[in-house]
């Protein structure tokens, strides 16, 4: 319903679904290896998962961003002795639980060390293995690894592996399945393609679809932060969750442009929102997801209310607009899905590919030297301080404690142990300051700095404005131990 909105009422390709970090390699990425795949087509699955001699995770840690990939993993390490590899700056608790091996790289040098496995023993070992039945597994974190994405897939392609992309959020596969991206039209359909706009056109009942290329979500709001754009519908979204390059633009756009929100609750959206038009939330209304394997699971509603779903209010707004969209209902939207099927011609941006990648950001030979110079690792945690976790406090205080995990090495730099408080500030263009208490953690890279995306007193992109892979200021808060981690 979004999508059809924006193409048909609206006139326009200036949609994403991509309320977080993310790239132009990671759209061409999308286009050329996930979108219009699913287990019927070979895809990997959770049961492949079970029975796969070799896993190689990049940029993904499943227990924290996909708990369910982290029970299969790990129970095909205890019943078939899968092994597991993991390119990531330290090794995690997940990780140990699965009995996998640690192939480190900073964050930026992801597609460095997938192109030099034989560099080390583990990677060398990682690299042969992956040539007997091998699935490698990559997150959405890899989106702002320059070349990170294009090097897996090559990859792939090398050792005869299979390769899946699983992103952190539940709507995110449907969201690329149905063109909710500047791309891509429903069902994998490239909006350059003069047939592909007219197969969808031919279903919608409209003479034509519009084929300028549209903007991201960074293009969007930096447009409408400019004043380029009048207005915004935005559904779902929390500014906290986008890109720290961002945090200032976020906020402009929502004060210049007119704003319609769709949305469950009050947020900063709709306190800056000219139209705030309230929405039910899964429980109370029929849909489906679309996992990462590209399976539909539908579901039906649980609980009986008057709240309007989003693809019947954008019906409504568009029937105000003098539109008739035809999104009323699931099974209207469902017909024409039936009816389009997926894209069969060739896929892929025209004039680029995920192959075509920029040089990594951080090659190996240029970390940081200094000893409060580092480069920031980040993800989200399972438990954080995300909006959904609202009114269940109880539920929220169990999420795991704020902590500055630092190398043997980087803490005697800095001349600090388990529990001393480090400051933290974005080097290039600090917003803010983040203070937590470290934890010095075997095994992990040397020159990086990790902490939660999203917890209750770290926010990193909100607060400190900065994404893995960006260099930061660590500072001691003092030499004298707090003797715990908890403070």
């Amino acid at each position: 319903a979004y999508g059809k909105f924006a193409r048909v009422v609206l006139g326009t390709n200036d949609i994403d679904f991509r309320a977080r970090p993310h790239s132009d390699e990671e759209t061409a990425f999308l286009i050329e290896h996930v979108v219009a795949t699913g287990p019927q087509g070979g895809a990997v699955t959770y049961a492949d998962l079970e029975h796969a001699k070799t896993v190689l995770l990049v940029g993904f840690e499943p227990e924290e961003e996909s708990p369910i990939v982290f029970l299969r993993l790990r129970k095909a390490f205890r019943r078939t002795k899968t092994v597991v590899y993991a390119v990531a700056p330290m090794p995690t608790r997940g990780l140990t639980k699965v009995g996998g091996s640690l192939i480190p790289a900073a964050p930026g040098q992801e597609a460095a060390q997938l192109r030099d496995l034989r560099s080390s023993e583990v990677g060398g070992a990682a690299l042969d293995a992956l040539d007997e039945d091998g699935i490698i597994l990559v997150g959405e974190r890899l989106a702002t690894s320059p070349g990170a994405l294009a090097a897996a897939a090559d990859l792939a392609a090398a050792t005869g592996a299979r390769l899946a992309w699983v992103p952190r959020r539940a709507g995110e596969r449907g969201a690329l399945e149905t063109g909710a991206l500047a791309d891509l039209l429903p069902g994998g359909r490239p909006v350059a393609d003069v047939a592909a706009r007219g197969e969808v056109a031919a279903v919608w009942e409209v003479n034509a679809l519009p084929g300028t290329p549209g903007r991201d979500t960074t293009g969007i709001i930096a447009a409408a932060a400019a004043g380029d754009l009048d207005a915004l519908v935005v559904g779902g979204l929390d500014p906290a969750d986008l890109p720290g390059s961002l945090a200032g633009a976020a906020g402009e756009a929502l004060e210049k442009a007119f704003i319609v929100s769709l949305e469950l609750r009050e947020s900063a959206v709709t306190a800056a929102a000219d139209v705030v038009l309230p929405v039910a939330s899964q429980s109370e209304k029929p849909g489906s997801y679309v996992n990462w394997e590209g399976r539909v699971r539908e579901f039906e509603e649980a609980l009986v209310s008057n709240a309007v779903s989003d693809h019947r209010a954008l019906d409504m707004l568009a029937g105000e607009m003098g539109h008739f969209l035809e999104t009323r209902t699931v099974r209207e939207i469902r017909d024409q899905f039936e009816v389009l099927g997926p894209w069969s011609g060739a896929r892929g941006l025209p004039g680029s590919t995920a192959a075509a990648a920029a040089a990594p950001s951080h090659p190996l030979s240029a970390l940081p030297s200094g000893p409060g110079d580092l480069v920031l690792a980040t993800w989200a945690t399972l438990l954080d301080a995300g909006r959904m976790q609202d009114g269940e406090p109880f539920l929220a205080g169990t999420a795991p404690a704020t902590l500055a995990r630092l190398s043997p090495a980087s803490a005697a730099r800095l001349r600090v142990g388990d529990g001393d408080l480090v400051t933290v500030t974005a080097t290039a263009q600090p917003l803010g300051r983040v203070t937590a208490p470290v934890a010095v953690t075997a095994g992990m890279i040397d020159g990086v700095i990790w902490l939660p995306t999203n917890a209750k007193d770290c926010k990193v992109r909100a607060g400190l404005g900065a994404e893995a892979g960006d260099r930061v200021s660590v500072t001691p808060v003092s030499a004298t131990s707090t003797g715990g981690v908890a403070r």
